[in-house]
């Protein structure tokens, strides 16, 4: 049991670690970047208790090309709602949050503690190949959905007009999100399309930190 626990959650302290490193100029408090991702945390708690709700309520089963098409696109919506919720509720009037790659950061964590106390109740269940498997596509998955949201909130925390910065903070991972779900739900060779799509999300998460620390060093007085 312990070792699965530790199976659980090693790839989040991973990723995270991994995106606290590209913030090395002016690294964000621990403490807070720990009150972002419990906010995660509790946002998985809300998803899943919506999820629980509205599944039973449309009488969506996964099984379904239609409904497993219909499901993820709630999935992704509900799921990166809730996680937007925790990081704006969180940290984005903070006065700590002063730097675009700060969002990034934020949203990683905030993504991360969503996606560790899922994986810790995934793994649990399912065992050791459950959580082989989402070690290396569900946790970064969510890592790089929340880079790629915490760029935009951003660039919306800088911005004199915050409202499409920060309405694409939600839209964009909800879509990336939701074709993740839509491919895994399928139960098919095209589940496979998910492998691509993370590598893809990896990337583009790497040229948001580049980008961030750009306009973070326009920004800094000379």
């Amino acid at each position: 049991m312990a070792w699965l626990l530790v199976l659980a959650v090693a790839p989040g302290v991973f990723w995270l670690w991994y995106f606290r490193r590209r913030d090395r100029l002016r690294p964000e408090p621990r403490h807070l970047v720990g009150r972002v991702f419990a906010y995660g945390a509790l946002a998985a708690v809300l998803a899943g208790a919506l999820e629980a709700g509205i599944f039973p309520l449309l009488e969506l089963r996964r099984a379904d090309l239609s409904s497993g098409v219909v499901a993820a696109g709630i999935v992704g919506l509900i799921e990166e709602s809730a996680k937007f919720a925790a990081l704006y509720l969180g940290i984005y009037r903070h006065a700590q949050f002063d730097e675009v790659i700060d969002g990034i950061l934020y949203g990683v964590a905030t993504s991360l503690g969503f996606a560790t106390l899922e994986n810790i109740a995934y793994v649990l269940e399912g065992g050791a190949d459950v959580g082989v498997m989402r070690a290396l596509l569900s946790v970064p998955g969510h890592a790089f959905f929340g880079a790629v949201m915490g760029f935009y909130v951003g660039l919306g925390k800088f911005s004199r007009r915050p409202q499409g910065w920060l309405a694409a903070a939600l839209l964009v991972p909800a879509l990336s999100h939701a074709a993740y779900n839509a491919a895994i739900f399928t139960s098919t060779w095209v589940a496979l399309g998910v492998v691509p799509l993370v590598v893809l999300l990896w990337r583009v998460s790497l040229h948001y930190v580049r980008r961030a620390q750009v306009l973070d060093a326009r920004r800094r007085p000379s």
